[in-house]
């Protein structure tokens, strides 16, 4: 599959610029082609090992303490927001960390396979921005350039001529675990090839839902 857009969402503990990370998601993919976008997200969804690092893929949790000890901030309010979250968004922050810089540098790595990728995020200003100020306070070089962020929702609505920057009656074609950086990612970079397709002037073939619940 051809590579011209990447997506990433964080899971952070704050709002502002400054936030503690809790995990990086990001997931490659041929906006132009559904079909093979969402073939790769059940490909990555079935086998835990495509997760964390491969084509299309990147997940890494990241270590709380030492972001702590470095200043990176946690709110109140989003503490309270997280208490309020499914148990599985919760147990998709359980299990191995790695530092924030090595999550930095290693997602920086997986980026540069694909040098004429657009990177989108749903709103460049939040999770965009948190990610440039940690690769700034870590010394380690952007893997995007300073106007290089694209916003999803703007992209979804000017393709299908929306207001809410997500396909309306969205059915992902895996089972999704909201508040997991990586789904987020996944469900993101479908509706936006859906709205591709949609603005091509293509009808969205129904779910095949055999492959969506094996």
């Amino acid at each position: 599959m051809t590579v011209n857009v990447i997506t990433i969402d964080t899971e952070t503990m704050d709002t502002a610029h400054t936030a503690l990370i809790l995990s990086i998601g990001a997931f490659a993919f041929d906006v132009t082609d559904l079909n093979a976008t969402q073939q790769a997200i059940m490909d990555v969804t079935k086998d835990a090992e495509l997760q964390d690092h491969s084509q299309f893929a990147f997940y890494r949790r990241t270590d709380s303490f030492d972001q702590l000890i470095s200043g990176r901030t946690v709110s109140v309010p989003t503490q309270e927001w997280w208490k309020k979250q499914g148990e599985e968004a919760h147990e998709a922050l359980t299990g191995e960390r790695v530092s924030l810089g090595e999550a930095l540098s290693k997602l920086k790595q997986w980026i540069a396979q694909y040098p004429n990728a657009r990177i989108f995020f749903r709103g460049p200003d939040f999770d965009g921005s948190i990610l440039e100020n940690a690769y700034r306070a870590h010394g380690i070089e952007c893997p995007w350039k300073y106007n290089g962020k694209r916003d999803i929702r703007t992209y979804i609505d000017a393709m299908v001529r929306g207001g809410k920057g997500y396909i309306k009656g969205h059915q992902p074609c895996f089972p999704v675990v909201k508040h997991h950086s990586l789904h987020d990612a996944m469900n993101d970079a479908e509706q936006m090839a859906m709205a591709y397709m949609m603005n091509d002037g293509k009808t969205i073939p129904a779910p095949n839902l055999k492959r969506v619940t094996a």
